[in-house]
């Protein structure tokens, strides 16, 4: 009697040191995976403001053949690379998401203006881009350029440039442009850096071609977000 009494305790004893070490297990697993959660956790999401130049009653340049809006083509280069960007886990603001102007009631340039300067500021973005498309007297000229209006945006204007040059411009015009420095209003944003993309020219017929393409735009957005990206990180 006394054996199974005494076998019967330890069996007891055993059980409940089993379910202690099975607790002190779980915890110490838990706190494991908590603290690699935190290690491995994503770095807070930076933001690009993506502006689609011009809309509304002021439609930009025209194509030479087509006679395609460039706020049209503007539009639809600007929400691709958008959705671009948030693929990559980026917050990306749009300043125009329709053919409006940005600014309600009739069209007026500097309220317009003044509209994609707020929502600029609203967003506190690490980077903006604003796309835009070309317009030359020489119908010959093409290819992608970049643009830029501080000293703060001037690594990114030419890494893009840079970039640009490498997957655009160079393999198929033989050629490669330098971002150009100017007084251009959208993209004197502070400390904060800021381009414009001129994607094409609309003056040329085979820049107006490409543009128009829904595949072309699509190359043209990841590779500026890649260049862009490449910047911010």
């Amino acid at each position: 009697m006394f054996k199974v009494i005494k076998l019967k305790s330890i069996l007891i004893a055993l059980a409940a040191l089993i379910a202690m070490t099975a607790v002190i297990l779980g915890v110490t697993l838990g706190a494991k995976r908590a603290k690699s959660a935190t290690a491995f956790s994503p770095l807070p999401k930076k933001t690009v403001v993506i502006d689609a130049g011009h809309g509304g009653a002021d439609p930009g340049v025209t194509g030479v053949r087509t006679g395609v809006k460039e706020s049209e083509l503007n539009l639809k280069t600007a929400l691709v690379l958008g959705e671009i960007f948030r693929a990559a886990g980026y917050r990306a603001v749009q300043t125009r998401t329709s053919e409006n102007s940005t600014a309600p009631g009739s069209f007026d340039k500097q309220a317009d203006m003044e509209a994609r300067r707020e929502t600029i500021t609203r967003a506190h973005p690490d980077a903006v881009v604003s796309i835009h498309m070309n317009k030359y007297p020489d119908a010959s000229r093409r290819g992608v350029q970049v643009f830029f209006a501080t000293e703060a945006s001037r690594p990114l204007a030419e890494g893009l440039q840079k970039h640009l040059n490498q997957t655009m411009n160079e393999p198929t015009l033989g050629r490669a442009f330098d971002p150009i420095f100017g007084d251009f209003y959208v993209a004197d944003n502070g400390d904060v850096p800021s381009v414009i993309v001129e994607c094409a020219f609309l003056s040329n017929p085979i820049d107006e071609s490409l543009i128009t393409n829904a595949d072309y735009r699509l190359r043209l957005a990841s590779e500026i977000e890649i260049a862009v990206a490449r910047y911010l990180n």
